[in-house]
């Protein structure tokens, strides 16, 4: 058996294209063609979906921090009703100012005298 090769005229102008040999490989090119394309489009949809899906886990990390902190207020909000219930039963009214604090500081430590 001998090979057959293809000679640079016979690429050039495009006679090996019609040659029974090539053409006999035609439905396997095409078949090649076609799974690279399928090939190729899907690895494009992976990294889509890959990239969406790291989207979502910080969206959802920020929303339990955020659930979380709501949560929280919530319950301190709920304790504050709770203890104000119980008190306005015994007459005692609750403070809606913010509560402030007094610091003294003795007069001593400011100046102190050196022997």
């Amino acid at each position: 058996m001998k090979k057959k090769n293809i000679k640079t005229k016979d690429f050039i102008d495009g006679t090996f294209l019609v040659k029974q040999s090539f053409i006999g490989w035609l439905p396997v090119i095409f078949l090649v063609l076609i799974l690279i394309i399928l090939y190729i489009t899907n690895r494009y949809n992976i990294e889509k979906t890959a990239k969406e899906i790291d989207k979502l886990e910080t969206e959802i990390e920020y929303l339990q921090k955020k659930h979380s902190e709501q949560k929280g207020l919530y319950q301190k909000q709920t304790q504050m009703l709770e203890l104000e219930k119980v008190l306005a039963e015994k007459g005692i009214k609750v403070s809606k100012q913010e509560q402030k604090q007094i610091i003294l500081i003795p007069e001593n430590s400011n100046n102190k005298k050196e022997d």
